[in-house]
């Protein structure tokens, strides 16, 4: 690698760098992405690789009128609009004109012809059409048709000495591309977004095999037999393959089983190789004899330990023949080493989202986006994953993986709810979690936990105005160390440790091996958010919501915020440590919070009429009301110089000699609605920053800055909806088979549970009150008939009985879900 060549990559970074903070500033103004981001060619010539005879039709449906065929040969040439086209069909090229040979003249198609060059179908079911771009054949490159490229030269400009030019635009297309739809608003591109994320299809699972995905491996040579090409199968990153050859002739071919189309394709390298490391690879792919380059990749950053490499992704046909060459090695090393090579694969071609994805039964849980017409939508997606690309590509130098605790990436902030459509980050983000791991402690702390007296304390809290009875109490004082030599815990493991603290339940006779340390931390989190709205509070830290004690039908109204009036500070600080220790595991401390609240856990930006409604919205209602109200309508309201927190603490604004509030004047009604909704939302500051600040002891601030609010709720509390689907995702059969009646029944009674209900359910059998959660289903202990089910929450185990009817199986379910919950070994609490 050469002080050029990486001069050049250097300032291309540069280049897309200052195009993401452009399209930031942009987002902030409500004004259209810069054009260069939008860049359309007007037109693109293509090429065939194959002689193959190629339909005309009048519109981008299969079932439209055929206005003509064309024969395509490896010397025709079709000229195609530079803007293509995807619906649920596949993708389409809209025809310009075409000519048979170089020396023939060009037919010209005035009126429209479209043909369909790839099919939404997998490739083994409807061939691709054999036709590529004529540059990416062309090795001298005299133009470009890359909006990448547009990007780069654009926001490079004289500092980018390597230029290509770009062929002529689309002016209409572009426009259209750039348009901002009317009304349109950043929460349009979240909601987009959140659409979107929903239906991006999962790596799939084999992602250490190939054997699913390649019918053979072969290399182009081998040091000695132990280092063959078996190393890059067998998932072991100790094993290893290493050539012996000349250099930059080093190859891998891999030929792929029909119809695979790679979404990832990855090199595990190991740091410690050094000079054996690939510097410079190119994947090639086709058939044998016509292979093309697909991807040139030069490794200019140092590998740590052991890392996955990706050299492909993202691929949209079927590729017979994968060729990887090693051009170069590290600091002109002669031969490489290579650890392994991993591959997702889609069952089929994944053409992205589509036109006629944006619209019917896609659109029913996002009413922001139902007003805009498909085309609308489907431009507009377009270019958010244009702009991802941009990001994705510079995401390791924005928020580097070697510097991740130096502080808060602000500059990502406006644009966090547009991060799950990115591909890099959550890797970076397991990175950082990595990184920053520590070592389990040398020996489970033992915990001594009084549940009967916990219960009797909820019972009756004002009894105990110390909470000394409470699991929450009993579990803080229980970790604190012992001596002076001891340290506290620092709750920065890695997921693997899955039990943080052992139990031992007093009065129940119970060895915990796992169970009782998440039944412990499902009881933690009812005492801090109970699940039902009319019984006391057992702990002062939260507070229910304004919206829980509104009679009305607001989607909030089972939320908790932390207590203004609460200054355990400490304990707050520990309540942040075990939200850490959760996102950064497999376990979940179940906390109701709203959005306003999650979000500034997370260090998102919070606003008063779309996020305090979450808290208050009643208040939210009339405080915005009474900046528009007449005054003859506002006298009624009687209205002082103070307002009330949610913890019932008046607050005077302005008061008199007395010390009462003075009376609010029409005049002076904006004033004092801005004076509100500034106490209101920083009414918990307090708390909050204490929780805060014992997360971030736990989880790296570039973490959460990494992080949408949604995804730090689910990582530490669960998915509050646990819908049957996914209930079914979760469940693995024992000793019994999906067909059996006992599992009919039960399937039939979690239908008719409510969202509470399932909850209840999912902690009877795991100790967990969220999924995710593995589930375990086996047949009954004994012969008993219409009995109540058993479980183990440390094996995560059901024990079905045999029930005479759905009904019955169905109340034996429910009761057990709520009333069995003591693990009791001298007293059988499933007995009847």
């Amino acid at each position: 690698m050469t002080n050029t060549n990486s001069a050049w990559s250097s300032r291309r970074r540069l280049a897309r760098i200052r195009c993401l903070f452009e399209s930031i500033r942009c987002f902030s103004e409500g004004k259209a992405l810069p054009e260069c981001l939008c860049y359309i060619p007007a037109e693109v010539e293509y090429q065939s690789q194959n002689r193959s005879v190629v339909k005309l039709y009048q519109d981008v449906q299969k079932s439209s009128k055929k206005v003509g065929e064309i024969t395509l040969t490896n010397e025709s040439r079709l000229v195609v609009s530079g803007e293509e086209y995807c619906n649920s069909q596949g993708k389409w090229l809209k025809v310009r004109k075409f000519r048979s040979c170089p020396s023939g003249e060009y037919v010209t198609y005035d009126s429209d012809a479209w043909v369909l060059q790839y099919s939404s179908k997998t490739a083994s079911d409807d061939p691709a059409l054999q036709i590529l771009p004529s540059n990416t054949l062309d090795k001298n490159r005299k133009h470009s048709d890359s909006w990448e490229d547009a990007v780069e030269q654009h926001f490079a400009g004289q500092f980018l000495t390597r230029r290509v030019r770009l062929a002529d635009s689309d002016v209409s297309a572009m426009s259209c591309l750039r348009e901002i739809p009317a009304g349109w608003t950043l929460e349009g591109d979240e909601e987009l977004v959140r659409l979107m994320s929903q239906h991006i299809p999962p790596d799939n699972d084999h992602l250490g095999s190939i054997k699913s995905f390649v019918e053979s491996v072969d290399v182009s040579s081998c040091c000695d037999d132990e280092a063959g090409p078996s190393c890059l199968t067998d998932a072991d990153p100790d094993t290893y393959w290493e050539s012996d050859g000349s250099q930059g002739n080093h190859w891998i071919l891999l030929k792929m089983k029909k119809g695979t189309v790679i979404l990832k394709l990855q090199l595990t390298l190991d740091g410690s190789d050094d000079n054996y490391l690939p510097a410079r690879v190119i994947v090639q792919g086709g058939e044998q004899e016509n292979l093309r380059a697909l991807r040139t990749l030069v490794l200019d950053w140092e590998v740590k330990d052991v890392e996955d490499i990706t050299i492909l992704e993202n691929m949209t046909e079927h590729f017979p023949i994968i060729m990887i060459l090693i051009k170069e090695c590290k600091a002109g090393g002669i031969d490489t080493r290579i650890r392994g090579i991993k591959i997702s694969s889609s069952e089929g071609r994944y053409l992205g989202f589509d036109r006629d994805f944006f619209k019917g039964e896609n659109l029913v849980r996002y009413p922001k986006l139902e007003p805009y017409p498909p085309d609308q939508l489907y431009r507009r997606s377009l270019l958010l994953q244009r702009l991802m690309v941009i990001l994705d590509s510079v995401l390791p130098y924005i928020v580097p993986a070697w510097e991740y605790s130096i502080g808060s990436y602000s500059s990502l902030e406006l644009v966090r709810q547009l991060l799950p459509l990115s591909k890099k980050r959550l890797n970076l983000i397991e990175t950082f979690i990595k990184e920053s791991s520590s070592e389990r402690p040398a020996e489970i702390p033992k915990l001594f936990i009084n549940r009967r007296a916990a219960m009797e304390h909820r019972c009756s809290p004002t009894q105990d105005s110390d909470f000394r009875n409470t699991i929450f109490l009993q579990i803080y004082e229980g970790l604190k160390p012992r001596d002076r030599t001891a340290k506290p815990l620092n709750y920065r493991w890695t997921s693997r440790y899955e039990q943080w603290w052992e139990c031992k339940f007093m009065s129940e006779g119970v060895i915990d091996q796992g169970g009782g340390f998440r039944d412990s931390l499902s009881d933690l989190a009812e005492e801090l958010c109970p699940m039902s709205a009319d019984k006391p509070l057992p702990l002062p830290f939260f507070i229910r919501a304004p919206n829980q004690l509104r009679d009305d039908s607001n989607v909030n109204k089972d939320v908790y915020i932390l207590n203004p009036a609460c200054k355990e500070f400490a304990k707050y600080e520990w309540i942040g440590q075990l939200m850490g220790a959760c996102l950064r595991g497999k376990e979940n401390l179940i906390l109701a919070f709203p959005s306003f609240v999650w979000k500034r856990l997370a260090g998102e930006t919070v606003s008063w009429s779309r996020n305090f409604n979450t808290v208050d919205a009643a208040e939210v209602t009339l405080i915005d009301s009474m900046e528009t109200i007449e005054k003859d309508q506002f006298l009624i309201l009687g209205r002082t110089w103070s307002t009330v927190l949610s913890d019932g603490t008046a607050v005077m604004m302005k008061v008199d000699n007395q010390g009462n509030p003075l009376d609010l004047m029409y005049e002076d009604r904006k004033e004092y609605c801005d004076k509100v909704r500034k106490i209101r939302m920083a009414e918990s500051d307090e708390q909050l920053e204490a929780t805060r600040k014992g997360l971030l002891k736990v989880v790296p601030q570039a973490v959460l800055d990494l992080m949408t609010w949604q995804e730090l709720e689910h990582r530490i509390s669960g998915d509050p909806d646990i819908s049957i689907d996914d209930l079914k995702r979760s469940i693995r059969y024992d000793d019994v088979e999906e067909t059996d009646t006992r599992v009919k029944f039960m399937w039939e009674s979690l239908k008719n549970f409510s969202t509470e209900d399932r909850s209840r359910f999912l902690r009877f059998v795991t100790g967990r009150r969220r999924l995710p959660a593995p589930v375990h289903i086996s047949s009954g202990k004994g012969d008993s008939i219409d009995c109540l089910p058993e479980s183990s929450t440390c094996a995560n185990t059901l024990y079905l009985p045999n029930y005479t009817s759905a009904k019955i199986a169905e109340e034996k379910l429910r009761y057990a879900s709520y009333n069995c919950m003591d693990m009791d070994a001298d007293v059988n609490p499933w007995d009847e």
